[in-house]
C-alpha cells in the first residue's frame, strides 16, 4: 500500500522537525508577544490607565537568583522574560501545528498553555498570586492579552508550517 502524502511536517526526521519547531515557533512567538505588547499598551493608554507590570522581571529575577532592584531598573529584565517566554511557548504551538493541530481551535487551546506557563513560573517563584484571587477586570485583561498572543502566534505557525 503506498504512503499517502502528509500535509504536515510530521513525516520528516526528528531532528529536522525539532529544528523547524524551534525556528518557526520562536519566530511566531516573538511576533505574538509583539502583538500582545501593542494591544496591552493600547489598553493601558486608551482604556484602563493601568500601570506597567513588572511581574515578568520579578519572576526572572527570582529564577536567576539576581539581587532585587527597583522597578525603574527592571525594563531589560521585563522585556527579556516577556519575549523569552513568548518565544519558548511558541515552540509548543509549532509542535502542535507540525502534528496537525492547527487553526483557531488549536490557538484557543494554546491560550491555556500560555496562561499555564505564566502562572506556573510566577507562582512557583512566589511572585504571582493565583489568578482567581485577582479582581475580575484583571483576569479579563490577562485572558484578552494572552489570547492575542496565542492567536497571532498560531496564525504565523499555521501559515509557515501548514501546507
Amino acid at each position: 500500500m503506498p504512503r499517502r502524502a502528509d500535509s504536515t511536517l510530521a513525516n520528516r526526521g526528528v531532528f529536522e522537525s525539532l529544528g523547524t519547531c524551534i525556528l518557526y515557533g520562536c519566530g511566531a512567538g516573538l511576533l505574538g508577544v509583539t502583538a500582545m505588547t501593542v494591544t496591552s499598551k493600547i489598553e493601558q493608554v486608551f482604556f484602563t490607565d493601568r500601570p506597567n507590570s513588572y511581574v515578568p522581571a520579578h519572576t526572572l529575577e527570582r529564577l536567576l537568583r539576581l539581587p532585587v532592584r527597583p522597578d525603574e531598573e527592571r525594563f531589560g529584565l521585563n522585556m527579556a522574560m516577556h519575549y523569552g517566554q513568548g518565544a519558548v511557548a511558541g515552540i509548543v504551538r509549532a509542535v502542535m501545528a507540525m502534528n496537525g493541530v492547527m487553526g483557531p481551535f488549536a490557538s484557543f487551546m494554546f491560550t491555556g498553555v500560555r496562561l499555564l506557563i505564566d502562572q506556573t513560573l510566577e507562582n512557583w517563584t512566589g511572585v504571582g498570586a493565583l489568578p482567581w484571587t485577582w479582581p475580575v477586570n484583571e483576569q479579563v485583561i490577562d485572558l484578552l492579552h494572552k489570547s492575542v498572543y496565542a492567536f497571532v502566534t498560531g496564525w504565523f505557525v499555521d501559515k509557515w508550517l501548514g501546507s
